[in-house]
């Protein structure tokens, strides 16, 4: 029983580390090219204000009391800034994840790494640790600035269990990027996959707009996405959004969501990495 359990725990503990030098790898390269990684920081500024001038168009000003009428939410700015602040975690999952194995292929590296003595499933999660440190600083940047410049104020007392509402979403998010990652090996185009999820996922999700507003087709799609419950749980603990599912349903439904991707993510990733290396595609460009 002890050797199993230290073979196990060396094992886990070897795993771990393959996943930490994989962020570092990739800290390392985006540290190289300066001009780029800053670039990153300010990107996000640049996608979000067209939705605060849209909404400043529309409404006429800063506040709707239809758009409070629908959600509980009368400033259209916090809306729009707390849903668009999360759904750049879904950009991690779809393109940062799914990028990493191409990124490998045209560096003429991927079959070393690939060689490598642990499960290949371990080189996505360290790009999925990667992504998510890195998302999560510019996360903060962005919200230190537009709370600050904005002067939005939020409910501090519900940020616990609004970032347990993230990291559920998040892990179900992985389970849509593992799905890309392996896509890769065997369609090699992934951005086909990686730009046609992630577009479905930002139209039904309630970013810049509550889900009333959506078509009764649309509105149950968005039912099966982390997205959606993630976002509307972080606004209701952070800006008092009012709620059409209750607290524990959220999370339940998070919690189903994430086992059923992340399973299906894994079952596709190891289908085509064994179709990959059945067919002798590994280093097809």
């Amino acid at each position: 029983m002890n050797e199993r359990g230290g073979g196990l725990s060396s094992r886990v503990f070897h795993y771990l580390r393959a996943i930490n030098a994989e962020n570092i790898k990739e800290w390392k390269i985006e540290l190289t090219y300066k001009p780029d990684f800053i670039r990153q920081f300010l990107e996000p500024f640049v996608y979000l204000f067209p939705y605060f001038l849209y909404g400043f168009a529309l409404l006429g000003g800063r506040y709707s009391e239809h758009l409070r009428s629908l959600t509980g939410i009368g400033d259209m700015v916090a809306y729009t800034f707390i849903g668009y602040l999360f759904i750049g975690f879904l950009n991690t999952a779809c393109w940062a994840m799914g990028f990493s194995l191409r990124k490998e292929q045209w560096f003429g590296t991927l079959e070393t790494i690939f060689v490598a003595p642990v499960p290949r499933w371990v080189y996505v999660a360290g790009m999925a640790l990667h992504s998510t440190c890195h998302q999560g600083l510019i996360m903060l940047i962005q919200a230190v600035a537009i709370t600050t410049f904005f002067a939005i104020v939020l409910q501090t007392s519900g940020i616990f269990l609004a970032l347990s509402a993230v990291l559920l979403m998040l892990l179900g998010l992985y389970g849509l990027g593992i799905v890309v990652a392996g896509l890769t090996i065997a369609l090699k185009q992934w951005w086909v996959v990686s730009e046609a999820l992630s577009t479905l996922i930002v139209v039904v999700t309630p970013i810049a707009y509550p889900l009333a507003v959506l078509p009764f087709v649309l509105r149950k799609v968005a039912m099966f996405l982390p997205t959606t419950y993630g976002i509307i749980g972080v606004r209701h603990f952070l800006l008092g959004e009012n709620l059409a599912v209750s607290l524990p349903t959220i999370f339940l439904r998070l919690s189903l969501i994430l086992v059923v991707w992340l399973s299906f993510g894994m079952l596709v990733f190891l289908m085509m990495d064994r179709y990959g290396r059945k067919r002798g595609s590994l280093s097809v460009y």
